[in-house]
């Protein structure tokens, strides 16, 4: 599923590199489970495309396609002039928010999977007055017992050096089941990032 995302999805600076984003779609739980199972049937090509196209030109996907189980954004700039990352705008306001929009459609017999190509950032999105932790809780809240998993590839390069990375991944963990994607020779290698209140070495920083 995550290689899906960044070779049909993933959209690119001006610069050509890869850019932020983040993207919410629920799926039957096969698709979570089974490494077999082809999310083309779910979301496909002419689909992730239409997404890709919306974010390369920074316009939200809000449930933009047929099936209606995807939401997307890349981060940005509100009317106030204010930098509002990706992720929040998908949780934010909570009750009416896109992610709200979608988990209303989703099944009670679906997997809800929350991707952000970066990590989220410690400063912003997890220690201040507009972390993401309340619309995390507002999503589970509404699934508890159900299949839900956030997902991140890269790790914020502004938080390579952060040493409360593991506590601040915790706290995520503790609200949601937080997993790492990296590619790794062309191929996603996927491990969950916390078990028995150890955060797994693979989602970190490697040390120089």
């Amino acid at each position: 599923m995550t290689q899906y995302f960044y070779d049909k999805v993933q959209p690119k600076t001006k610069k050509g590199a890869d850019a932020q984003y983040a993207l919410s779609i629920y799926l039957p739980p096969a698709h979570c489970v089974d490494r077999n199972a082809k999310i083309e049937k779910k979301f496909d090509n002419v689909q992730a495309a239409q997404v890709k196209a919306l974010l390369n030109n920074h316009t939200k996907c809000e449930l933009c396609t047929e099936p209606k189980n995807v939401i997307a954004s890349r981060t940005v700039l509100t009317s106030e002039n204010k930098v509002e990352h990706s992720e929040h705008v998908l949780l934010y306001p909570v009750g009416k928010s896109l992610m709200d929009k979608l988990l209303a459609e989703a099944r009670d017999q679906s997997c809800v999977v929350f991707y952000s190509y970066n990590s989220p950032c410690v400063q912003t999105c997890l220690q201040s007055a507009d972390n993401i932790l309340e619309g995390l809780r507002n999503w589970i809240n509404k699934r508890k017992g159900k299949m839900n998993a956030f997902v991140f590839q890269e790790i914020w390069q502004k938080d390579m050096m952060d040493k409360n990375l593991e506590t601040e991944f915790k706290k995520i963990d503790e609200i949601v089941p937080l997993y790492r994607c990296m590619r790794n020779r062309k191929e996603m290698e996927c491990r969950k990032c916390v078990d028995n209140n150890f955060v797994d070495p693979f989602c970190l920083p490697k040390e120089k």
